[in-house]
């Protein structure tokens, strides 16, 4: 069969709303199919992309833009002239694809998508919902990576979705993983792993909280993992209220399970989100959350019992939250530790294999009803 992939994002070269489409297109291409991906042009060629083209894909690399003309109506042809059995949208936001599906839908050429994330503040106007219903009306598949963002979109077009469902992301820790605890002598130290972007993760509450006098006496160590488009405006918010000793920059950071080597929690205030890979990654590693109830967050964390949970995205409320965990600290371990049961509970081995299966099946259910 030939499958064509097409991801939406052109924000950064790569992102972790990228693993599960390109780990479905090698794990389609290793058992014999043929694959196309359209993905955005950038200087430097990701490498999983490049491993794409060594397994034999094709991949079409279309010019940055956002208006969308020449580009990709150059790239649409040459995805044309693959004649996919099924094209693939993967959207990092759940209303970035339209047009692609629209193309696909006049095409007469089946698709599928994958929304890895979803926000109240995305609302469509009318005219714009009614494009939204069009083009997920007629896709033979919509992954949703949380429960939650699904009911939001269906309450964003108001109209149900009979073909969506939830799909899970791969992650970058072994699926048994035992991390070591780390020594509690030394300060307590959180991680808050994710891009540098406020706006997303919220990295600008923590550094409200932790300048607040109670947190300086503490002695509690905050470390940011990642890299992002607000990296140096974040830097300066630490300097401007001093709190260099307890806020500390990491980049990114390729061996995840490092990270939880060292540390023993999660920091992740969100604003939005779908499914974050980096809560998935701590559970998996006997790590506990503390995060914002946001997105798919509380599906998987339990407040109390895996975890802690900010109501909202506000200081206020993650003072709250970091404020009931830390008066629990000594029972992290053991919470970790159930944590790492309740994640396998939700996530299966190999996300990508069972989202490969899932396009072999809903693409060979359309032709079996195709006539002749």
């Amino acid at each position: 069969m030939r499958f064509a992939f097409i991801s939406t994002m052109d924000g950064a070269p790569w992102g972790g709303s990228e693993e599960l489409w390109c780990q479905t297109a090698m794990h389609l291409r290793a058992a014999g199919h043929d694959v196309l991906a359209c993905v955005t042009h950038w200087p430097e060629v990701p490498a999983p992309i490049a491993h794409l083209v060594r397994r034999g894909a094709i991949v079409v690399a279309r010019p940055r833009t956002r208006s969308g003309t020449p580009g990709i109506a150059s790239a649409w042809k040459r995805i044309a002239e693959f004649r996919p059995d099924i094209v693939c949208i993967s959207q990092g936001a759940a209303m970035c694809g339209v047009d692609w599906m629209l193309s696909c839908l006049e095409a007469t050429i089946p698709y599928a998508v994958i929304c890895q994330a979803n926000f109240e503040y995305w609302w469509p106007d009318d005219e714009r919902a009614d494009r939204l219903r069009k083009a997920f009306g007629g896709c033979l598949h919509a992954g949703f990576v949380s429960h939650r963002n699904r009911r939001l979109f269906e309450t964003q077009i108001g109209e149900p979705l009979p073909t969506a469902a939830v799909v899970r992301n791969p992650f970058l820790v072994p699926y048994e993983a035992s991390t070591a605890w780390p020594e509690v002598a030394a300060p307590i130290r959180l991680a808050c792993v994710g891009r540098l972007e406020p706006k997303a993760k919220g990295q600008d509450l923590i550094i409200e909280v932790m300048a607040a006098e109670k947190w300086r006496s503490r002695g509690l160590q905050v470390c940011f993992f990642g890299s992002g488009p607000c990296a140096g405006n974040l830097r300066r918010l630490v300097a401007l209220h001093g709190l260099e000793a307890s806020l500390s920059f990491a980049g990114h950071v390729g061996d995840v399970t490092s990270i939880w080597r060292t540390h023993h929690a999660l920091l992740l205030p969100s604003r939005y989100e779908g499914l974050p890979l980096s809560l998935v990654e701590a559970m998996l590693c006997g790590r506990i959350g503390i995060v914002t109830d946001v997105g798919g967050n509380t599906e998987i964390l339990e407040d109390g019992v895996t975890g802690f949970v900010a109501a909202a995205p506000t200081a206020g409320c993650l003072d709250t939250a970091l404020e009931r965990a830390w008066t629990r600290k000594n029972e992290w371990r053991e919470m970790g530790r159930a944590a790492a049961r309740a994640i396998r509970e939700h996530v299966p081995p190999d996300p990508a294999g069972v989202y490969a299966q899932t396009l072999l099946t809903v693409s060979g259910q359309k032709q079996a009803t195709r006539p002749g």
